[in-house]
């Protein structure tokens, strides 16, 4: 099967939330500061760390997370079920990227790569078995 298939892209919406935390944490750090009160100083930059450490996280797991199940979703509607990936792979300098991917198709498990093709493009191509 060769099949093109399109792919959402990550949205990086979500980490504005640790960004709206983090300034709030700056702004009651200061106001801390300014009435020269040793706890509420502390608090804000206890927020703000937090908050900190919560971006990083957020932006280590959540793209990996999103591709993951985009391209799962994008396996389903064309017919295979229960896919599973492999790390992402560059094929070579200049070459578009792929990923190895397993699933179940018409009963029978099949091993394939999505190939980038640009944009949100992924070519579906099945590796065929050596038996």
């Amino acid at each position: 099967m060769n099949e093109i298939v399109t792919i959402a892209p990550w949205n990086p919406w979500p980490l504005a939330i640790p960004i709206v935390i983090a300034v709030a944490g700056i702004v009651v750090s200061s106001l801390g500061t300014r009435r020269r009160s040793k706890p509420i100083r502390e608090l804000g930059s206890g927020v703000f760390l937090i908050a900190v450490v919560a971006f990083a996280a957020m932006f280590g797991v959540m793209p990996g997370s999103w591709d993951q199940g985009e391209r799962a979703k994008a396996l389903v509607a064309v017919g295979y079920v229960t896919p599973t990936f492999s790390a992402e792979q560059v094929v070579g300098p200049g070459e578009a990227a792929a990923v190895a991917f397993q699933a179940e198709r018409d009963g029978e498990r099949v091993r394939g790569v999505l190939r980038h093709q640009g944009g949100s493009e992924w070519q579906i191509a099945e590796i065929e078995a050596d038996d």
